[in-house]
């Protein structure tokens, strides 16, 4: 009896704790701006989860949707955005694309990450509650040698980018990490604002066409996403870098999030060496 009533207390906890992350998940989801059908979110959220310590430095869940693809050969694409708190076109359009796989059936399997950085979004700061540009804290190999100096000397210490006193020590980088591990995507999509750009990170192949964004290599900085995935790990890494201005249709949207679909296709040449120079956002 006693075994029986732990399990039904343990259901019960579950349940609550589940409809604790859904309403967290449907006020996220609201609170970014854009056109917003709040039906479409409460469907997204039905099934949204969180891994077990991802969370924020002042404790805010961070959120996580999955989707999976009907092809029998398929790849896992891992979607991360607001990285950069105060990037909110980035979670205009990854909520679209959230709303747009609970109504369709995608070739590939997708995990959505919204809001990465949780607490930055609500204060409106590229930096999350630590202060910490979370696109500089990942624990690329150069980091303990590179990523202080690199701050001082080539952004005067500018706070916005601001690596960090550890590597990988910001929680939100260490979900991103768990994201990666408890994922093994094939492909990583990285949302930002507002260059106008997409820098892809990963094997020289001939990009899709898309006319909306052009295709340009920034590179990656000492302990940004692209360096820890791309050039450390061979895992093809993109960087949409919107527009500061969104499209005025979700067409854009669309072509985009198929564009990405058909990019994660590509087969990683197998004498593909990843270069480690260069700089992203």
């Amino acid at each position: 009896m006693k075994s029986l009533s732990f399990f039904f207390t343990l259901l019960l906890f579950t349940l609550v704790a589940q409809a604790d992350i859904q309403k967290k998940c449907v006020e996220l989801l609201g609170s970014i701006q854009g056109p917003f059908l709040k039906k479409n979110a409460e469907k997204v959220c039905i099934t949204v989860q969180a891994l077990n310590g991802c969370q924020s430095v002042k404790g805010a869940p961070i959120l996580h949707y999955d989707r999976n693809g009907h092809e029998k050969v398929k790849k896992r694409i891992l979607v991360f955005s607001l990285i950069h708190g105060d990037e909110t076109g980035a979670g205009s359009l990854v909520r679209y694309w959230m709303e747009r796989l609970s109504e369709i059936e995608p070739r590939n399997d997708w995990r959505v990450v919204p809001v990465l950085n949780p607490d930055g979004f609500i204060a409106k700061t590229r930096v999350n509650a630590n202060r910490v540009d979370l696109n500089r804290n990942f624990p690329t190999e150069d980091w303990n040698a590179q990523a202080e100096k690199f701050w001082k000397d080539r952004t005067s210490s500018n706070p916005r980018r601001f690596p960090g006193s550890v590597a990988g020590g910001e929680p939100e980088v260490q979900c991103a990490m768990k994201h990666v591990a408890d994922y093994k995507p094939d492909f990583v999509v990285s949302i930002h604002t507002p260059l106008g750009v997409l820098d892809f990170d990963g094997p020289k192949v001939k990009p899709p066409s898309f006319d909306y964004l052009p295709w340009k290599s920034l590179g990656h900085y000492t302990g940004s996403l692209g360096r820890f995935l791309w050039a450390e790990r061979n895992i093809p890494t993109l960087t949409t870098e919107l527009r500061s201005s969104l499209p005025g249709s979700f067409r854009k949207f669309d072509e985009l999030q198929d564009v990405l679909g058909q990019l994660a296709k590509y087969e990683l040449p197998t004498n593909s060496k990843p270069e480690v120079t260069g700089n992203d956002h």
